[in-house]
């Protein structure tokens, strides 16, 4: 094939192929779907609605070793600030236990508390109540408290206040002291 004819062969192909009908064709219905569940999770915890995920923490803050007086925490979940709850628009009502911690009825000489923060042999006592009132307190033996939600789907803060009250004078031992306690949630 001479060099000349070269171009008239393809621009031939080319413009056959540009005007060349599909051999077959088909179409259809592609489906979305997704199953949602009733349920709670804790808004920006990252096992939502798992089990053991993590709903925040109580942090009472920095003290000098002698403090004495009453020191005041709601749980916050890292920089979020206050833990809060999602449900879906069918719960109504939710029932909240939280139980002993890990050093319960500990540190009594120190200060007044049915639970206890622990830093090696010393332990500073504190309490969880259901209301920012610090008037019931949730019973160490897992009992739970009941409390009644809006049918709206909207967040809500977790119904735990810590409260430290250390009425001993003298210092304790420096350092951070800690407890973990289980918040159980049931709809």
């Amino acid at each position: 094939m001479s060099s000349q004819a070269l171009p008239f062969v393809l621009a031939t192909l080319l413009l056959g192929a540009a005007g060349a009908s599909p051999a077959g064709g088909m179409g259809g219905q592609l489906m979305a779907q997704i199953t949602l569940t009733g349920g709670c999770a804790v808004a920006g915890a990252e096992s939502r609605g798992a089990s053991g995920a993590p709903v925040g923490t109580l942090n009472f803050g920095v003290q000098p070793a002698s403090f004495t007086g009453v020191l005041l925490s709601g749980p916050t979940v890292g920089e979020a600030g206050t833990t809060q709850i999602v449900c879906s628009p069918d719960v109504s009502a939710m029932s909240v236990s939280v139980n002993a911690g890990n050093n319960p009825g500990q540190g009594a000489s120190v200060g007044a508390g049915t639970r206890a923060m622990r830093l090696g042999s010393s332990y500073l006592p504190y309490e969880v109540y259901s209301d920012a009132a610090m008037t019931n307190a949730y019973p160490i033996n897992g009992g739970v408290v009941g409390i009644s939600l809006t049918a709206n789907g909207g967040a809500f803060a977790l119904p735990v206040f810590g409260r430290v009250h250390k009425t001993h004078g003298g210092a304790i031992a420096p350092g951070t002291y800690v407890d973990t306690l289980q918040v159980t949630l049931s709809w």
